[in-house]
């Protein structure tokens, strides 16, 4: 695996696609790790694999799976309206609906087996829709942090990264909360580097400055994730050197930038 520190903060000079794909194994996974990008392109689908779940943080939220399952959708709706995003589901349950414990990496071959061909029918389906100006972006998790979902997901991407290159060109997100931990950064982006040992993945960063606070608010939508409002990005920014400003990132072989 061939990587570079270099990190590029310039737009490429094609505008963003009405195809490009913004895939989330969870409800909230873009919002929390590519939100102020998403916000800042204004153009794209939201594709959420396993929205069928039932875990809440927020007290006096429902708890069965049909009730969470809603509101995790009608919070995936306010931010694909904010971002001005169409938003698809594959409706496959989370690991944790199915009775798995969702950092149990013993599962993740075969949960990948059990959403690879749902997903790979949704991704063809949507570069498959409306009018192409271009090669549209599939950003797609790292698996940062070792949810046995996002990790599946990431298989998934991998093993079919020559037939999805055909379509997208493919940049991995550092996924966050999970990514703020570096510790958990760093075991998540070695796996990624080893699970594609012959590519030259560069980090693309972009740092929020004045977008912080827009940022902020399109994560507090998600409001049934928290115990408490979040009043910083302490935790929805990757954890770099300590004097890194709170940022956004993604490892790809192409060249993007905000919009």
């Amino acid at each position: 695996m061939t990587t570079t520190a270099r990190e590029d903060n310039a737009m490429s000079a094609a505008p963003a696609a009405p195809v490009d794909v913004y895939l989330q194994p969870h409800s909230d996974d873009i919002c929390f790790s590519l939100g102020a990008l998403a916000h800042r392109r204004r153009r794209g689908r939201l594709l959420t694999v396993f929205p069928i779940a039932g875990y809440v943080e927020q007290p006096g939220a429902p708890r069965d799976v049909a009730a969470v399952t809603r509101l995790r959708i009608a919070e995936d709706a306010a931010f694909a309206a904010a971002c001005e995003l169409t938003h698809q589901r594959v409706e496959l349950p989370c690991a944790s609906v199915l009775g798995h414990h969702p950092f149990d990496l013993a599962w993740a071959a075969d949960n990948a087996r059990r959403c690879e061909a749902a997903l790979l029918a949704a991704l063809t389906a949507l570069d498959s829709e409306g009018p192409r100006e271009g090669q549209p972006w599939l950003f797609a998790p790292s698996g940062i942090g070792g949810h046995v979902d996002h990790v599946a997901v990431r298989i998934v991407i991998v093993r079919n990264l020559a037939q999805l290159e055909e379509r997208y060109r493919i940049g991995f997100y550092e996924d966050l909360h999970y990514a703020s931990d570096a510790r958990a950064r760093r075991e998540g982006l070695r796996r990624l580097f080893d699970e594609l040992p012959d590519r030259a993945l560069v980090r693309h960063a972009w740092p929020l400055g004045a977008e912080g606070e827009s940022k902020l608010a399109l994560i507090r939508l998600y409001a049934s994730q928290f115990a408490e409002t979040p009043r910083s990005l302490a935790r929805f920014s990757p954890a770099t050197r300590d004097d890194d400003p709170p940022h956004e990132a993604l490892w790809s072989e192409e060249s993007v930038g905000p919009a």
